[in-house]
């Protein structure tokens, strides 16, 4: 739809409210760096954490796209301030794993679930057609952010030596992202 000033498109209702539960998302991130005392990529890496409960350097280091040098840096401080630890990797006495703290988790846990109850209520709330169209719509933005993020990185792999690959850790299934 064109609304008549300079050829913009109108966008509808929901993708209006979509972008700013986008716009809302980077603020809740800020405030809970803020909060916890991080920057954004020592958060990065422990949104990975909390996903998988603990993860080897590399798996880390490959997530946040960083070279294994700038995750020990990343590591050193999560382990300083608290928000993580190393473990000994249960199969392979040469090898650690980083994880989460269990009280850093239980603060991040505290800070976000109030919100995903919520939402969840709402949606829990509708009758069952009503459920069926939310889920159908999400779905549907799900496919297209992933569509897109596949073309940008084919459009980067044919314009460099090679694909730098997509980010880790994004949610393709229901029920375990907050």
């Amino acid at each position: 739809m064109e609304n008549g000033q300079g050829g913009r498109r109108q966008m509808h209702q929901a993708s209006v409210l979509l972008r700013r539960i986008l716009v809302l998302n980077e603020v809740m991130e800020y405030q809970m760096r803020r909060d916890m005392k991080i920057n954004e990529t020592d958060f990065q890496a422990m949104q990975h954490l909390l996903k998988h409960g603990s993860m080897t350097p590399g798996a880390l280091a490959s997530a946040l796209h960083l070279t294994s040098a700038a995750t020990t840096t990343v590591v050193d401080r999560l382990v300083r301030s608290g928000h993580a630890q190393r473990a000994p990797h249960p199969s392979d006495r040469r090898r650690w794993l980083v994880e989460p703290t269990p009280e850093s988790a239980r603060q991040a846990m505290a800070r976000l679930m109030p919100m995903v109850i919520e939402a969840d209520d709402l949606v829990k709330a509708m009758d069952g057609q009503g459920q069926e169209y939310v889920v159908s719509y999400l779905v549907g933005v799900v496919a297209a952010v992933e569509r897109r993020i596949g073309e940008m990185d084919a459009a980067h792999a044919s314009t460099k030596n090679g694909p730098m690959g997509s980010p880790s850790g994004i949610p393709h299934e229901g029920g375990e992202e907050p």
